[in-house]
């Protein structure tokens, strides 16, 4: 056992007491809507920043009972780039909260080390995520590429995005075969990654840059995020939400008749951002829904490149469903 892990046992026995005291996260929290500043349009121009990562690292090993938390704060976190910064609110919060959540799960966070290192020392992640900005490039000529910061967070958001940058929680790909996983609950079983599935998250959170501020209803936040997956499955070759589209390609209709009475709501509790709240199918099957509807919006396109268009800039989220004819896989 490292000494990180030593220090880390340690401190699961006193801290995760505390982890319940300053609450739980809520799992997927649901991005930000900001262009960037000085918006960039070439898509080799953007940075792929990771030096928060080894950062996280030292402190892991140096951290003690008395010293995690504030070695977390002071040296990971007030030492960091932009991007850990503005990976806090709703998200780290801050060093005693980073503690508490690691604390918690230390054999995993362990595990999950040289897959997020192989960031810098396996140059295909970075090149596929390169890649990816070049085909949205090549489909949509107006897209803005933000830098992106490459943080480890406490296993509560895969990504978001800030003012002028993409943000990716590694630690919510970062698992193998063999990373323990006992220590997480069922909703981060659920939706912990592989460290191959962080150009799909890039592309997923880029589509959002692009995006224009949405309706309130949850047809219109579910066609967002839906959107962004169809919109990065062209671009990077897949999607992250393989659970929600397992589910939902064996119960398409009564999803669509569920969805469709509730979709001019603003109530969004059963379809999107649960976290480990959904207990009795798969959570954010919205993401599954405007993924369908956007889809059958596609194929009916008989120009894909002014489809891509309008994918990413809805602003009318009924008349767009309208154009889909979307019927629940009944079309």
């Amino acid at each position: 056992m490292s000494q990180g892990m030593r220090h880390f046992a340690l401190i699961a026995s006193v801290m995760v007491f505390a982890g319940t005291l300053v609450g739980r996260p809520d799992g997927h929290l649901q991005a930000t809507t900001a262009q960037p500043i000085g918006q960039n349009h070439d898509p080799d121009a953007a940075k792929l920043i990771t030096s928060d990562i080894p950062n996280f690292w030292r402190v892991f090993d140096n951290a003690t009972l008395t010293t995690a938390a504030e070695l977390f704060q002071r040296e990971y976190i007030e030492a960091g780039t932009p991007g850990v910064k503005g990976f806090l609110a709703n998200r780290i919060v801050n060093g005693r909260y980073l503690a508490a959540t690691v604390a918690a799960r230390p054999r995993y966070y362990a595990a999950i080390r040289k897959n997020s290192l192989a960031l810098d020392r396996s140059p295909e992640i970075k090149e596929s995520i390169r890649a990816g900005f070049r085909r949205l490039k090549a489909l949509y000529s107006e897209a803005v590429f933000p830098d992106v910061y490459f943080l480890i967070g406490r296993m509560n958001s895969a990504g978001t995005t800030s003012p002028d940058a993409l943000l990716i929680g590694v630690e919510m790909n970062g698992r193998d075969e063999s990373t323990p996983i006992d220590e997480l609950t069922n909703w981060e079983r659920a939706v912990t990654g592989r460290i191959a599935d962080l150009p799909h998250i890039v592309a997923h959170e880029l589509v959002h840059i692009q995006q224009p501020n949405a309706e309130s209803t949850l047809l219109a936040f579910s066609l967002r995020e839906g959107g962004a997956d169809f919109i990065a499955e062209l671009t990077s070759g897949a999607h992250t939400n393989r659970a929600q589209h397992a589910h939902g390609n064996a119960h398409e209709h009564e999803l669509w008749e569920e969805f469709r009475n509730a979709m001019h709501g603003s109530d969004l509790t059963r379809w999107l951002f649960q976290g480990d709240r959904s207990t009795d199918r798969p959570a954010d099957l919205g993401y599954y829904i405007g993924y369908k509807v956007c889809e059958a919006f596609y194929r009916r396109a008989t120009n894909k490149s002014e489809a891509v268009r309008r994918i990413i800039r809805i602003t009318d989220a009924d008349g767009f469903l309208r154009e889909s004819e979307y019927a629940g896989g009944a079309q």
